[in-house]
């Protein structure tokens, strides 16, 4: 079995150089497409790693109304606690939220001179689970707290957090139609690569057929060629988009926008890297069934 593959390995690697230019093209072609790709992927990554880091600090603002009593007070807090949704909760009275908000002015407490009563309320500020982050689960949460009693106003930046929603929808949206096309395109161009191979050795194809070879064994070699063209062009994408990682991207600053690095991340996971070339592999099979099914069937 081993020594078999090797064969069909070197045969494709021979009808490979035979192609030329044609089969460099194509390969060169792959490689652009995976590129786009993993452009993508890598801005998916920032962005998921961006959202991550902004749900970690995620906070639902409970403002206390001034009239609540020291029972009502520990009804909510019983509340808050049993709430599924409520990961971690702090406190805050009336006089440490003004003493907050003097240390926030830094040199300028003197505005809140003459202020007279504090008008800023106690409250609770609450971290969400992971899984109820979403804007439905927050409004729900929102509306709950809202009608307890003794709860004045209830703030989470619902505006900031459907926007973030939107353009995670948005981009996840994209990057699944832009890596379809691609994946289709980049098994046209092996298709049609392989199919030209397949007509310049239509006459020995025919003289395997008619010494009684199965179309498996016929195919067996362009669907190797093939996932071999596919595998090259993935492998050489990964490379120069290593390269823009490690030299282009912090020589113009722009890691933060365009890289993970900037969110505390590095270059793709090896089993990313292994399964774009595991794609462009099997996108390269796909192309050479196409290509050799065809022929067989004129």
């Amino acid at each position: 079995m081993v020594e078999k593959l090797k064969h069909l390995l070197a045969y494709a690697l021979i009808n490979l150089v035979r192609t030329g230019w044609g089969g460099l093209a194509s390969i060169a072609s792959i490689a652009v497409s995976f590129l786009i790709i993993g452009i993508f992927i890598l801005l998916i990554q920032s962005f998921n790693a961006l959202v991550a880091e902004w749900k970690e600090q995620l906070q639902v603002s409970v403002f206390l109304d001034d009239r609540i009593t020291p029972l009502q007070l520990e009804m909510l807090r019983r509340r808050i606690e049993n709430e599924a949704a409520i990961k971690d909760f702090t406190f805050t009275t009336k006089e440490e939220a003004l003493a907050n908000f003097r240390r926030e002015l830094k040199g300028q407490e003197s505005l809140l001179e003459g202020l007279g009563d504090n008008p800023l309320p106690a409250s609770f500020q609450i971290k969400i689970r992971d899984g109820y982050q979403s804007p439905e689960a927050l409004k729900g949460l929102s509306a709950f707290l809202s009608r307890l009693e003794g709860v004045e106003d209830v703030q989470y930046g619902q505006e900031w957090v459907e926007r973030i929603s939107q353009a995670a929808r948005l981009i996840r949206l994209l990057g699944t139609i832009i890596g379809s096309v691609l994946t289709l395109g980049s098994a046209m161009i092996i298709s049609n690569t392989i199919r030209l191979a397949v007509y310049a050795r239509a006459q020995e194809i025919e003289i395997m057929r008619l010494a009684g070879a199965t179309k498996a064994y016929i195919r067996a070699p362009f669907l190797v060629e093939g996932m071999l063209q596919g595998s090259l062009g993935a492998g050489l994408a990964l490379g120069v988009l290593f390269a823009a990682y490690r030299f282009v991207a912090p020589t113009f600053n722009l890691t933060a926008p365009l890289f993970p690095t900037a969110a505390g991340h590095g270059f793709l996971e090896s089993s990313m890297m292994a399964g774009l070339v595991g794609g462009g592999a099997v996108i390269g099979a796909m192309g050479g069934s196409i290509a050799v099914s065809r022929f067989l069937k004129m």
